[in-house]
């Protein structure tokens, strides 16, 4: 028997006002914006969880949207818990009790750390790892520039909790064309750090911020491609999000990611079609 590699593409979010009457219909009957999104890929980057912590039906309403599927959230930890001195007990308890009711279709959390916090916060990035539920998996987003030239300083953490380290690759909008207006009014958004692409404890998770002008990805796709086959190769579980200053190219340039990842990897299952039939010539 085949076994499928373990390969999850996923977008920065599971819905976007462009991507409807393109990729998604307008929801119908029992559909969502997520359930019609998860026909197609099988996982998101959940920000929504950043801003605010939901409450156990919205929570339930999200889990039945995926329900039979082999898609897998991968939720961001609360800011309150990852940005203030002071983690907030009660939004880790109430966020925590919420994300109970998805079970199964929990992939990895995605704690993001803002850029302010240096080797010196480590003790309270500890402290927030200990409180953390052990039954999941969690991924470190570090932006910090110590934590790139002394990668070594936070890898006792990853190893003590089965940790995962974020793979943010932003090169695509800083070394192509800057003067882009897309890339203008996003750049702020997304920090330029080294790109480091080791794999802790066989998670390999990777966030590429593309440029929207895609004549000029070539060679950063090029890279990510012969990536992502060697992870999974070597029996990695892989979490590829697509992210672009404009979301509306998100889709389009996942699905090509994929399909040119297929002639890499054997076995690995093509993307379902588009819930709304393509015009020749979109891709």
């Amino acid at each position: 028997m085949v076994v499928s590699p373990a390969c999850y593409l996923g977008l920065p979010a599971w819905g976007f006002p462009g991507w409807t009457g393109t990729y998604f219909p307008r929801p119908e009957g029992r559909e969502t914006t997520l359930s019609l999104y998860a026909r197609v890929f099988n996982t998101v980057e959940g920000n929504t969880t950043f801003y605010r912590v939901p409450d156990r039906a919205t929570a339930q309403r999200w889990a039945a949207a995926v329900a039979g599927t082999g898609f897998r959230f991968s939720f961001k930890l609360p800011r309150t818990l990852t940005h203030e001195a002071r983690p907030r007990s009660a939004d880790l308890a109430a966020f925590f009790d919420a994300m109970e009711v998805i079970g199964d279709q929990l992939g990895p959390f995605l704690v993001q750390c803002p850029a302010a916090l240096g080797p010196e916060e480590l003790p309270r990035l500890e402290a927030l790892f200990a409180r953390l539920p052990a039954v999941h998996r969690y991924v470190l987003e570090l932006r910090h520039p110590a934590f790139f030239t002394e990668p070594q300083r936070v890898e006792p953490l990853l190893e003590r909790h089965d940790a995962g380290r974020v793979m943010f690759d932003s090169r695509p909008i800083y070394r192509g064309d800057a003067q882009h207006p897309e890339v203008l009014a996003a750049r702020h958004r997304k920090p330029d750090v080294p790109l480091l692409d080791t794999v802790y404890n066989g998670l390999a998770y990777a966030r590429v911020v593309l440029h929207p002008d895609d004549s000029q990805n070539g060679p950063w796709v090029e890279e990510w491609l012969a990536r992502g086959a060697d992870y999974l190769e070597a029996g990695h579980t892989l979490y590829f999000m697509m992210h672009c200053p404009n979301n509306q190219h998100c889709p389009a340039f996942a699905e090509r990611y994929h399909a040119a990842l297929r002639e890499h990897v054997p076995g690995l299952a093509p993307l379902p079609p588009w819930p709304l039939p393509q015009q020749p010539g979109l891709f």
